[in-house]
């Protein structure tokens, strides 16, 4: 059995807590940064100069590109296929499945950001002592309703909005701007209005340090053409993949101006794209089977840029998978917020801190997830979707299909590994993958041990039942991922109130057992270690 072991003598135990707190305080950024977060509408890796493959028709995006020198590229980012699902998690922390907005708001009768959500603008509000001021410029597309149930700064606590509040522009030169409550008419290029926005709310902040959530409409369709002085495709005819660029290019431009505007010593730049690239102008390595709209890497890689005084030794890449979720606890560990002290216990997080890849130091293996649900999206369209480390992806679709791939040789997901023979690998992620998805689901009903025994080679675990739900056993000699399995030839009784899971093969020293129950979209776990 396990052992835990504890320090010889009390002058050992407050050793290592000075030394943990001595590593904790360097995890930490530097107070008092200004934060400017940038996010690119529709954007996928693919589109993007410093994610695109080669061959890919890429524009021109210098601005973007330079602060790399100063900065760490996310090789592996991912976020949610559509745009409200993607915001929602970066303003929240939270996937989907806790947000209930699982799909892009169509109207007043979608999902949609719900006050009882704790947002990025409360956290820094529960810290007032670290002097920021905040602001949102650009989409919104996060509530649908009529009067202030729409509005950013009553749903998501903004203390200054300027922008669209739906999802896509009728007219990059005719919109409809709303600040604060208060709505005109613009005839400005939007994404010169946004940068315009920016910069002047800047200026006015004096020494106040601040944090600025930029989200440009572009390269969203429509695919207008951005005013020629912006960008370097002419004036037209164009196709919509080169409007699409044209816009980009613009977007970097005014990019441009707003750095020009802030003092990049001591401002963090985070850069996203939003989820993936449409559909009619995806480009390899996917198709557009394979892009926005999709679980597909086409639909969910996205690029990912942090830059700053923040990051040490820049200049670099990070393969760590990543998630736009990622950004709520980034953002407000880089304001020298405690995200742990700050956030409710009623509304638990998924966001996993970067700031030790930007420290340059160790960081956890993690996982990289992904949902859609709700709207028009049928069944066999929704689900979800996992990635682990060794590279494979687990999509499971709510018309219970499961696909897996081998993400670093398979980029499109041509080959689902699962219309084969497994290799042994590729098994042991699956069944791993299987299991780790149910920490991603809403909880349906735990899985209650009522008693275990061991008869011979027998090992029999009796659960609760739960109506509707769907069980399975598992066993693993360590508790590590990759070492999970399915027990074949497991025995399920259904004895009305009480399952009897046994495996007939527990001829081993010693095995850890999970029981997992699946119900539709949602899964639950009860992971019950048992020596046998």
């Amino acid at each position: 059995m396990p052992v835990l072991m504890k320090p010889s003598s009390h002058s050992a135990l407050l050793l290592l807590l000075v030394l943990a707190s001595i590593f904790a305080f360097a995890d930490r950024a530097r107070a008092a940064d200004n934060i400017l977060l940038l996010i690119a509408d529709d954007l996928g890796a693919d589109s993007c100069p410093l994610t695109g493959a080669t061959g890919a028709s890429l524009p021109p995006m210098p601005n973007i590109t330079a602060l790399k020198n100063s900065g760490v590229l996310f090789r592996n980012a991912w976020s949610h296929p559509t745009c409200s699902p993607m915001r929602a998690s970066l303003l929240t922390g939270r996937h989907p499945f806790r947000t209930g907005i699982g799909t892009a708001l169509m109207n007043a009768t979608s999902p949609q950001l719900q006050t009882a959500e704790f947002t990025l603008p409360e956290a820094f509000a529960a810290n007032t002592t670290l002097g920021y001021q905040l602001a949102s410029f650009g989409k919104w597309h996060l509530t649908a309703g009529p009067g202030t149930q729409s509005n950013p700064n009553t749903v998501g606590s903004w203390p200054h909005f300027a922008g669209l509040l739906s999802g896509a522009l009728p007219d990059y030169y005719n919109w409809t701007k709303t600040t604060n409550g208060v709505n005109s008419t613009v005839t400005t290029y939007a994404t010169t209005e946004t940068a315009n926005d920016v910069i002047a709310w800047i200026s006015a902040q004096g020494t106040s340090p601040w944090f600025a959530w930029v989200a440009f409409n572009a390269p969203h369709a429509p695919f207008h053409i951005p005013p020629t002085s912006l960008h370097s495709y002419g004036g037209g005819p164009l196709t919509n993949r080169q409007r699409f660029e044209a816009a980009f290019q613009a977007m970097d431009t005014e990019i441009g101006r707003i750095l020009a505007s802030v003092d990049l010593s001591k401002t963090n730049i985070v850069f996203i794209g939003d989820n993936g690239t449409p559909p009619q102008i995806i480009q390899t390595p996917y198709t557009s089977a394979h892009a926005k709209e999709s679980l597909y890497e086409g639909g969910t890689k996205v690029p990912l840029l942090i830059s700053g005084p923040a990051v040490v030794s820049p200049n670099r890449e990070s393969t760590a998978l990543v998630h736009a979720v990622d950004l709520y606890a980034t953002i407000l560990e880089l304001a020298g917020i405690d995200v742990s002290s700050t956030q409710p216990a009623a509304n638990p997080i998924d966001s996993h801190r970067l700031l030790p890849i930007l420290n340059a130091t160790a960081d956890t293996s993690r996982f990289a997830f992904s949902e859609q649900f709700g709207g028009t999206l049928t069944a066999a369209e929704s689900g979800h979707a996992l990635r682990d480390s060794l590279g494979y992806k687990l999509i499971q679709f709510d018309d219970n299909r499961e696909e897996l791939y081998k993400i670093d040789t398979d980029l499109n997901e041509a080959t689902n590994l699962l219309s084969g023979t497994l290799s042994t690998g590729a098994q042991a992620s699956y069944d791993s993958l299987r299991l780790e998805m149910s920490n991603y689901q809403t909880i349906l009903a735990t899985p209650t041990i009522q008693s275990t025994t061991r008869s011979g080679s027998e090992f029999t675990i009796r659960v609760q039942r739960t109506t509707g739900l769907t069980y399975s056993l598992y066993r693993s000699t360590v508790l590590a991922y990759g070492t999970w399995s399915l027990v074949s030839g497991a025995t399920i009784v259904d004895e009305g109130n009480t399952l009897t899971l046994t495996d007939p093969t527990a001829s081993g020293s010693a095995f850890f057992y999970c029981v997992l129950a699946v119900g539709g979209i949602s899964a639950s776990t009860l992971r019950g270690g048992g020596e046998v």
